[in-house]
């Protein structure tokens, strides 16, 4: 017994001795170090693509104007105008920063009962802007949620996405830009964790070859936008292979901010409400139509709709279809490719990349959603598995 004893202590260190010596020649990596994360190359959750995991398709109409976002007072008869419209595809990401510089416009009229028209992210971000300074606001509005025009967008973080024609920039609308940008991300960031309405995401540029070299009206307009001190994210990263969950060389990756369209637009209704606001349906096809309102101090917010109502023919439209797939809680990443992206959302998981000017049409297209779903399986061809 002695003996066995004997051989089985030894047995036992010399299995010690070689785990210890093992240990010693293996290099240590901590659960949560980013060695560990990379050591196999990032795995990312694949999005499931098929025709029959389509729910919905939509077109939207973004309100591009040639010289930019109009915020500004103007007297007509009686009434006092505040305009805060022509956003183009930058609504989203602009509507507290435009909203704030209207509402410091109606501080000068004097008036503490206020009319919105519209009841988009514009109008409700104006809407609540002036609640959050004391005013008796009411909406009126021909829609609403889900009908309006906002729930048709992106819902990603693109100030500067088709704002205005470079030529028509100015030092004074560039000023103002940097203003609203500036606001409005500083109170998007503050938004974040309430019930996912704002969220931060990576986002993945995959690209087949090195883009070329050149100077392009897009990065034109951007380095005349933007000052230092509105770099708010981190400059894409061009991902070793390593790092690289592609099997394409040539991927950027960043972080970029997404709204949860459902969940925000209700939080801003809700809030809105709760606050003592009103919301009237109303349609307004003509300038009697406001003159028949009882509030002498008007927000007009809206969009497209200010062409007809105040003759801005400045006005286009820039349509943009969406294609939405069942939805997949597991993905945490957005990515693009040859002018398809897809990015997740609690509505769907959200694919798109188009946009035709001065097109009035909102039918969607088989042909452009099956592009859509084409350029996503590519994308899933090309992630690591």
């Amino acid at each position: 017994m002695k003996n066995h004893r004997r051989d089985f202590l030894k047995k036992t260190a010399l299995l010690g001795i070689g785990a210890t010596s093992l240990g010693a020649c293996t290099r240590y990596l901590p659960s949560g170090s980013t060695a560990n994360f990379y050591i196999n190359h990032p795995k990312l959750p694949k999005v499931v693509v098929s025709r029959k995991r389509v729910i919905k398709e939509t077109v939207g109409l973004r309100p591009f104007r040639q010289s930019g976002p109009r915020v500004e007072l103007q007297e007509l008869g009686k009434k006092t105008i505040v305009h805060n419209y022509g956003h183009g595809g930058s609504g989203w990401s602009l509507s507290w920063g435009t909203a704030m510089l209207a509402t410091e416009l109606i501080e000068k009229a004097n008036s503490q009962d206020i009319a919105v028209i519209g009841c988009g992210i514009s109008g409700l971000s104006t809407a609540r802007t002036l609640q959050n300074r004391g005013y008796q606001v009411t909406i009126y509005t021909k829609e609403v949620y889900p009908n309006v025009t906002s729930a048709l967008a992106t819902g990603t973080w693109s100030p500067a996405s088709r704002l205005l024609d470079p030529e028509k920039l100015t030092p004074e609308f560039a000023e103002m830009f940097q203003t609203a940008c500036q606001y409005s991300y500083d109170t998007f960031q503050r938004l974040l964790g309430i019930q996912h309405m704002v969220d931060w995401m990576e986002s993945y540029s995959i690209r087949s070859e090195k883009p070329p070299v050149g100077n392009y009206n897009h990065h034109e307009l951007h380095n005349n936008l933007y000052t230092p001190s509105m770099d708010f994210y981190p400059r894409p990263t061009l991902l070793a292979k390593k790092e690289n969950p592609f099997k394409l060389s040539t991927v950027y990756r960043s972080p970029t901010t997404i709204f949860n369209i459902p969940t925000y637009m209700k939080m801003l209704r809700d809030d809105f409400l709760l606050a003592g606001g009103k919301i009237e349906i109303r349609a307004f096809g003509r300038q009697e139509d406001i003159d028949a309102l009882p509030q002498s101090c008007i927000a007009n917010c809206t969009g497209l709709g200010s062409r007809e109502l105040f003759g801005d023919e400045e006005l286009m439209p820039i349509s943009g279809q969406l294609a939405f797939l069942v939805p997949q809680p597991e993905l945490n990443y957005r990515a693009s490719m040859s002018g398809v992206y897809f990015i997740p959302r609690q509505d769907g998981v959200m694919l798109g990349g188009n946009g035709i000017n001065n097109n009035w049409d909102t039918t969607p297209d088989t042909d452009v959603t099956d592009r859509y779903l084409e350029g996503v399986q590519e994308m899933m061809r090309h992630l690591r598995s």
